[in-house]
């Protein structure tokens, strides 16, 4: 997305999903621009980034699917985020479907999750700020372990962890 795209509207990163995939959840390890890192998810965390904010940068939610919603007005406060993808109950997910990015000016990118089936945690694309714009990337990378096990490969091992799912407040 250009430097335009990437300050007006919300970014909506939306799993598209059957229920035949399972009780498929996302989340996403985030970074702000001050250092502050943690998770945002509708499960065992806040659902918003920062916790508590009356202006949240991220905002997970469902409605038909799950949804995370990056306030790209304060796009300049997000260094970096991974949107990782696991199953509320710990079961195995039958993937299928896809994550659809869209942008508030109908710009739209869609990630297939066409996947074996599988267990943990799946890292299934990361967002990098650099200089203001948005850079996306498709990770699509499973860790047998736990959402933390999953975040801390990609860096984010300055969250303090309560148990493998829920971050300290």
């Amino acid at each position: 997305m250009n430097r335009l795209q990437s300050g007006i509207g919300v970014l909506t990163v939306e799993a598209a999903c059957s229920s035949a995939v399972g009780d498929l959840r996302i989340g996403a390890a985030y970074q702000l621009a001050d250092g502050h890192s943690s998770i945002v998810s509708r499960v065992g965390a806040s659902s918003t980034a920062p916790r508590g904010s009356r202006r949240p940068v991220i905002l997970a939610k469902a409605e038909q699917y799950e949804r995370l919603l990056l306030d790209l007005r304060q796009n300049r406060l997000l260094e970096r985020l991974v949107v990782y993808g696991f199953s509320e109950s710990g079961g195995q997910l039958n993937w299928g479907g896809t994550l659809v990015l869209r942008t508030a000016g109908g710009a739209r990118v869609e990630l297939p999750l066409d996947r074996p089936a599988s267990a943990g945690v799946t890292v299934l694309l990361s967002i990098y700020n650099v200089r203001g714009e948005f850079v996306v990337r498709a990770e699509m990378e499973n860790f047998a372990g736990s959402i933390r096990n999953a975040v801390q490969a990609y860096g984010f091992d300055l969250i303090s962890w309560l148990d493998d799912r829920t971050p300290v407040a």
